[in-house]
């Protein structure tokens, strides 16, 4: 098969350890250790090859990837070492005024933007993936519009909404080119696990009163999330996301509460239940998650990369609900996680349009 040609846009703790599981890929082949799927549609990770990055932080512009990747405030867990990629981190864009605290964790480069446009014809990108921070809202607009005049496909893993935004998959299908999104969903994350269980409660007849899940975090993305003016989206998606198990109208509340700095890439997650069992007799449930972030995206967004190369193979544009209802919260049309994993081998498998 042809290489994936791919470009990202924030060089953070997910894009380290996407980087760092490309090459653990490589060191270890088909028996890499939790991937969900190694050839989907003929594609394998060995076939992912990054061509661009962008960034803002002076820390990180000018550096060749395999180095950026670990460079401040990056805290991803080091999963392995990454030799040189001969992929420099150019400069990229920033639209949005963040926080003070946000502020103090980023050190903005000076030197001029690259013309995004130019950067990816050159260097033969033709998927774009977006991995800014959760409140570039404006950032990410700009992203996927650049994605567009440079003829690549998108996608969008922050609770900005692109795909599922019906004027923006309609810019995308005029242009001939998918997009997925929005809001890449972890491997092992809270809300991915409390869907899951609040789905088999309601499979056995158990009656979901009410629900939280409320995390804290060390990385960056966690300082990002508590500006809550931009990132009002974010809980809404994650709280969408949950309610989407239970068949009939549940009160959720689900978003991050707090940064505490010694946590690292790491993620603690409080999931509570409660509800009732045959007769009405009391349950509740309380679940503890820890699970660094970085990594856990790593698993679904090898598989929407090669979900979305396969649509451009084809010649699938506009939104793709089949992929963006399996790797993201908030799909074009949500679906139980059961329903979308099934809509994406259909997908794959030529079974199903998008």
């Amino acid at each position: 098969m042809a290489k994936i040609k791919v470009g990202v846009f924030g060089v953070g703790n997910a894009c380290s350890s996407f980087i760092q599981g490309l090459q653990l890929c490589k060191e270890h082949g088909e028996k890499i250790e939790g991937l969900v799927h190694w050839n989907l549609g003929g594609y394998t990770p060995l076939d992912i090859e990054i061509v661009a990055a962008f960034d803002i932080d002076k820390r990180k512009v000018g550096k060749d990837l395999s180095e950026a990747i670990f460079s401040p405030p990056n805290n991803m867990l080091k999963l392995c070492d990454v030799p040189k990629l001969d992929v420099t981190v150019e400069k990229g864009h920033l639209l949005d005024e963040f926080s003070p605290d946000i502020k103090e964790l980023i050190k903005i480069d000076d030197s001029p933007s690259v013309d995004i446009v130019d950067s990816l014809k050159s260097k033969g990108a033709e998927i774009l993936v977006n991995l800014v921070p959760s409140s570039a809202i404006e950032t990410t607009k700009f992203y996927a519009e650049k994605t567009i005049e440079a003829g690549c496909g998108f996608i969008n893993c922050v609770p900005v909404f692109i795909a599922s935004d019906a004027e923006w998959a309609g810019k995308f299908e005029k242009a001939g080119l998918p997009v997925v999104g929005d809001d890449l969903e972890s491997q092992a994350g809270s809300t991915i696990l409390h869907r899951w269980i609040l789905e088999l409660l309601t499979l056995r007849s158990v009656k979901i009163l009410e629900t939280y899940a409320l995390d804290v975090g060390g990385s960056p993305e966690s300082i990002h999330a508590l500006d809550w003016e931009k990132t009002m989206a974010k809980r809404i998606v994650k709280t969408e996301a949950v309610k989407s198990a239970v068949p009939y109208d549940v009160p959720v509340v689900a978003g991050s509460t707090d940064y505490v700095d010694f946590l690292g890439d790491f993620r603690d997650t409080l999931i509570w239940i409660k509800g009732t069992i045959f007769g009405g007799a009391p349950i509740t449930i309380d679940l503890k998650i820890k699970v660094p972030d970085g990594a856990n995206a790593v698993s679904p967004l090898m598989d929407a990369i090669r979900g979305i190369k396969i649509a451009m193979d084809r010649g699938i544009s506009g939104a793709l609900e089949s992929v963006s209802a399996y790797a993201f919260k908030h799909p074009p049309k949500s679906a139980s996680p059961k329903t979308a994993e099934k809509w994406m081998m259909e997908f794959i498998e030529g079974k199903r349009e998008k």
